[in-house]
């Protein structure tokens, strides 16, 4: 990966993600002698210091290439289109059949332009570059049927944002705050804090907005995220075996059980890894390999017993010791190893 510095608090950081170096470096320096201090310019040639650039700078524009080793562009766009929603991507290809158009704009591509009409040219891709990088824009909008929510605070959290999310339905709206990659506060008409985030989690419907970052009202949210995440799924896994259980009634009267009391967990370690076993985000891990080849162990294990080649709704594995919980999540393009302790 290579990465050229130009007065940072003027420019837009620009990756350009393509396998031919000869042509990067002649695009790069056009871009930077063009119109200096407009563009700080990342280069990747393929999609590993391309996700590592991602995770290590604040990129404002993505130029991606569509044939590239191990992941192609369209597979990449993809992958981006999951961890970095905001981030405009322009595709930028020799391969420009109708085909690849439609699937690259259908997979979230801003912009799809033929390499053999524009590389003669390359004012025009630079005009193509600064009119979408200027475009005002109040954020990136999405459907909770089409986007998980806990996805999207996820990948928010992972890549230690800073963001206001908007969450509108038909049977409820709310916000949740970010900073830093950490849940800071979440409010609904009704509620805040943990009872408002649960609640705008365990929505099914409704579009969600992110936002710019504004300090909330108050704090309200100290905990881990992860663990917040997995307490608002016990809670919907709780609230789906109760409207379809129903409980009978006691034959004799009998004590109330005492209450369960809720454990607050500390996370020791994650490990997040695409579908082919790639790391996309470790945390402290003991053993990386080991953690990779648990949940391709998993995978396999529960593709053998699902009824579609694909686990379109996602397997959950949880293993409880007295000392530990691993919670493995397996999901068709992502696998997911938290293991976490409890506080003292």
């Amino acid at each position: 990966m290579d990465t050229v510095h130009l007065k940072a608090n003027r420019a837009k950081r620009l990756l350009i993600v393509d396998d031919d170096t000869a042509f990067t470096g002649i695009f790069k320096e056009f871009l930077l002698a063009h119109r200096p201090g407009t563009w700080i310019v990342h280069t990747a040639d393929h999609y590993a210091p391309a996700l590592t650039c991602l995770k290590e700078s604040a990129i404002d524009l993505i130029v991606l290439d569509l044939n590239m080793p191990v992941m192609d562009g369209l597979q990449l766009l993809s992958l981006i289109k999951r961890t970095h929603p905001a981030i405009p991507v322009v595709m930028f290809t020799g391969l420009a059949t109708a085909e690849n158009r439609a699937a690259s704009l259908k997979a979230g591509a801003a912009l799809f332009l033929d390499k053999t009409e524009v590389a003669g040219d390359l004012k025009k891709i630079y005009a193509a570059l600064e009119s979408i990088a200027a475009t005002p824009t109040e954020g990136f909008r999405g459907m909770l049927r089409q986007v998980g929510l806990p996805d999207v605070l996820q990948m928010e959290c992972l890549n230690r944002k800073s963001t206001l999310l908007e969450v509108t339905a038909s049977s409820d709206a709310g916000r949740i705050y970010i900073e830093d990659g950490s849940i800071i506060h979440a409010e609904t008409h009704t509620q805040s804090g943990e009872p408002a985030l649960f609640q705008l989690l365990a929505l099914s419907g409704g579009e969600f907005q992110i936002k710019p970052f504004t300090p909330p009202p108050r704090r309200t949210i100290d905990g881990h995220w992860e663990s917040l995440l997995m307490e608002s799924a016990r809670l919907h896994d709780e609230a789906s075996a109760t409207t379809h259980l129903t409980k009978p009634a006691p034959t004799t009267a009998e004590p109330e059980p005492p209450p369960e009391v809720s454990v607050v967990r500390k996370i020791e370690e994650i490990v997040l890894c695409s579908a082919t076993g790639e790391l996309l985000y470790e945390w402290q891990p003991k053993n990386v390999d080991r953690r990779i080849q648990l949940l391709d162990l998993i995978s396999n294990i529960a593709l053998s017993f699902a009824k579609t080649p694909l686990l379109t709704r996602g397997e959950r594995l949880e293993v409880e010791a007295p000392e530990s919980r691993a919670v493995l999540l397996i999901q068709p393009d992502r696998r997911i190893f938290v293991q976490s302790i409890p506080k003292p």
